[in-house]
């Protein structure tokens, strides 16, 4: 890859779209690992969240290429918890599918070692709790991934211009059965805490992996992030 007349790497990605809280906070480590001042848009957890953290970055300033990133679940039980899947394309029950820009997806796999390409990932009001549900997903759509912003932030940017690279690090794999998440979501893009450690307790040994994967698929997308935009 050229570099530019400072001798460093050209910057791929203008902006980062990620949901606040933990996944915000890995992703500013890896930038500043970097030494990266890559512009971080933090969005509330959900499509209706993204799609209006989008229009208000695009309100706010001018760019042409943005990343979607933060964690997903699995869907192929090729991939295994702490994976960096890049997405080929984005799908939405009752539309048709966004295609996302190959030069970018290829540009970005290309500086992250043993990530996963050509995933096809599938757009959720809700979280995936159940292998059932994983699997029904999976037949039905021949999905590998499941996520609840990037369809919305891809549709939004899109339309804008803005080309669009999703990496997305598994958090749960195919397999994995989680608590009831959706207890906790509060209908405005945040968790309820008092409602999450409700649903932790209800399923012990399901928190528990949850909170081990968790863990790793957090250090999998800071190590991302800092390869990424590393100079």
């Amino acid at each position: 890859m050229a570099l530019d007349d400072d001798g460093t790497r050209p910057q791929l990605i203008e902006t980062i779209f990620v949901s606040r809280g933990a996944e915000e906070r890995a992703v500013r480590r890896g930038l500043a690992q970097a030494g990266s001042r890559v512009r971080v848009v933090s969005t509330g957890i959900g499509p209706l969240a993204a799609a209006h953290a989008a229009d208000e970055a695009l309100a706010a300033a001018s760019f042409g290429t943005a990343l979607s990133t933060g964690l997903c679940g699995a869907l192929s039980p090729a991939f295994l918890v702490g994976d960096a899947l890049v997405y080929r394309e984005l799908l939405r029950d009752g539309t048709g599918p966004i295609a996302l820009d190959g030069v970018l997806a290829e540009s970005v796999a290309a500086r992250l070692p043993g990530s996963q390409s050509g995933v096809r990932g599938i757009a959720s009001d809700t979280i995936f709790t159940s292998v059932e549900r994983k699997r029904a997903a999976a037949a039905r759509y021949r999905a590998d991934a499941v996520d609840m912003e990037s369809y919305a932030l891809s549709e939004r940017l899109g339309r804008a211009g803005v080309a669009v690279a999703v990496v997305r690090i598994a958090s749960d794999a195919a397999g994995d059965e989680l608590p009831d998440l959706n207890r906790a979501l509060d209908g405005s893009g945040g968790i309820d805490p008092l409602a999450l450690a409700l649903a932790m307790l209800s399923r012990p040994f399901a928190a528990l992996a949850l909170a081990r994967n968790g863990t790793r698929a957090l250090t999998a997308l800071e190590r991302m992030v800092r390869q990424l935009t590393a100079s």
